[in-house]
C-alpha cells in the first residue's frame, strides 16, 4: 500500500506514535515511540530498547500503528500491517489505513 500524503502528515506531525504488537499469549503490547519517519510505502521507527516489541515481531510480524495530531484540526489514523526489525529500526509496511478523527 502506498502511504497517502495526508497519513504521512499526521504521522510526522505527531509528537509520539503508538505501535502495537502481539505477545506469545495473544496479548496486545502497545508502546509509544517518537523517532518515526513515513516513506512512500513503509514507516520507519528507530529502536530505543523495545525489547518486548522486537521479541514479539520475531514470532508474529502483525502490528498496528496509531497516530494523531491537532495541527490543522484534530486528525488521526490507525494503520494495520506487518513489521520487521532490521538495522536497529522497525520497518512497518501498512496494508490498510483507517481515519479515526
Amino acid at each position: 500500500m502506498k502511504i497517502q500524503e495526508d497519513v504521512k502528515k499526521v504521522i510526522e506531525g505527531s509528537s509520539y506514535v503508538t505501535i502495537v504488537t502481539v505477545g506469545e499469549a495473544g496479548e496486545p503490547h502497545p508502546i509509544i515511540v517518537g523517532n518515526v519517519k513515513a516513506g512512500e510505502d513503509a514507516i520507519i521507527i528507530g529502536i530505543y530498547k523495545m525489547e518486548v516489541t522486537q521479541k514479539n515481531l520475531q514470532k508474529n510480524p502483525k502490528a498496528w500503528i496509531l497516530a494523531a495530531t491537532v495541527d490543522g484540526g484534530p486528525k488521526g489514523y490507525r494503520l494495520v500491517g506487518n513489521a520487521v526489525v532490521k538495522d536497529k529500526e522497525v520497518i512497518f509496511t501498512p496494508e490498510s489505513a483507517e481515519l479515526l478523527l
